[in-house]
C-alpha cells in the first residue's frame, strides 16, 4: 500500500469528479499533477485503478476494491485533523453547504455572513442552485433538501416546515381580471418552473391550485420566478420566507397555500467535525429564530 496520504486523496478526487480537470479543480492543482499522481499510485500498487475514456475516468475493478479503504482512511484523517485543530477555540477550514436556491439565496446567505463574522477563519461555500449535490461523494458537507431523505447512512433532521402561496404585484392585479376563486387562475398569466428541469417533483405547485393551468413564464429557479413576478410577468407560487423580504409582492387567494419542509442531512463522520457541527447549529438556530417567516403570510 502507498505510504503517502496524498496518493489516496488524489484517488478519491478522481473517483468523484471522473475527470482530471474536475479533480484538479477540487484539489487546487493542475490536471497534469492529478494525472501524474494517479500514475504514480498505479505504479506503486502495480495495478490499473482507472479506465481513461473519452467520457472520463472510471474505476477499474481494482479501483473499486480500493475505494472503501480509501474512504475509511479519509474519515480517519478528517478525525485526526479535527482532534488536533480542535485544540484551538476558533473554527477554521471550509464548510460547503448545498441548499435549494430560494433558501440559500434569500435566507441563508445573509445569516451565514453573520456566522462568518463570528468565525473569521472559517470559509463558507454556499451552493444555492436548483439541484442536489452528493454527500456520499463529499461534494458538500451539509445538504438541505425539500424531500425526506431515504439514505440510512446519513444523519437527517427536519429543520422546518414552510408554506408557499400565490403572489403578484399590485400593478399586475389592477390590470387583469379579478381573482376570487382558483378557477379564475385560468384567465391569468402564470409563472412557474420549467417542467423538464424540475429537480424534485414535490416542487410542482400549480397543480395543487387547479389542473391544466397555462404557464406563460418559466424559470429553473424560484429566485428567478420571484424576480419575474416582481417585474409584472404574472402570478407565481413563492415561499412565504422569500415574500417577507419583498414588499412588492401581494398575496393572491391567501386562504390557499402549499406546505413543504426542509430537511438537513450530513454524513456521520462529517458531523463529528467542529466546524460542520457548529455550522449546522447556527443554521438551525437562525431558522428557528425566524420561524414566523416560514409559516406566516407576510402582512
Amino acid at each position: 500500500m502507498p505510504q503517502n496520504w496524498d496518493d489516496i486523496r488524489f484517488l478519491l478526487a478522481l473517483s468523484r469528479a471522473q475527470s482530471f480537470v474536475a479533480a484538479a479543480n477540487l484539489l487546487n492543482v493542475t490536471h497534469s499533477t492529478v494525472s501524474r499522481r494517479i500514475s504514480t499510485l498505479e505504479t506503486t500498487l502495480k495495478t490499473q485503478l482507472f479506465l481513461r475514456t473519452e467520457k472520463g475516468c472510471k474505476l477499474t475493478t481494482a479501483g473499486e476494491t480500493l475505494l472503501p479503504y480509501a474512504e475509511a482512511l479519509e474519515t480517519t484523517m478528517l478525525g485526526l485533523s479535527e482532534q488536533v485543530s480542535g485544540q484551538n477555540q476558533k473554527l477554521s477550514g471550509t464548510v460547503r453547504i448545498g441548499t435549494p436556491d430560494g433558501l440559500g439565496n434569500c435566507f441563508l446567505a445573509q445569516y451565514l455572513s453573520t456566522f462568518q463574522q463570528q468565525q473569521p477563519q472559517l470559509e463558507i461555500e454556499l451552493i444555492a442552485v436548483p439541484m442536489y449535490y452528493s454527500l456520499a461523494k463529499r461534494e458538500v458537507d451539509i445538504l438541505v433538501t425539500v424531500r425526506k431523505p431515504q439514505n440510512q447512512n446519513v444523519i437527517a433532521r427536519k429543520i422546518t416546515d414552510y408554506k408557499l402561496g400565490l403572489f403578484a404585484t399590485q400593478n399586475y392585479l389592477d390590470s387583469h381580471p379579478p381573482i376570487a376563486t382558483k378557477e379564475d387562475l385560468h384567465h391569468q398569466r402564470l409563472v412557474s418552473y420549467i417542467d423538464d428541469l424540475l429537480y424534485d417533483e414535490t416542487l410542482s405547485f400549480l397543480d395543487e391550485y387547479a389542473p391544466n393551468l397555462k404557464v406563460h413564464f418559466r424559470s429553473s429557479t424560484v429566485y428567478g420566478q420571484m424576480n419575474a413576478v416582481v417585474a409584472g410577468a404574472g402570478i407565481g407560487v413563492i415561499p412565504y420566507f422569500m415574500a417577507h423580504g419583498n414588499r412588492a409582492l401581494v398575496p393572491v387567494l391567501p386562504e390557499h397555500f402549499c406546505r413543504r419542509a426542509f430537511w438537513l442531512q450530513v454524513n456521520q463522520d462529517s458531523r463529528q467535525l467542529a466546524r460542520v457541527r457548529s455550522t449546522i447549529d447556527f443554521i438551525v438556530q437562525a431558522i428557528e429564530a425566524n420561524s414566523s417567516k416560514f409559516l406566516e403570510l407576510p402582512q
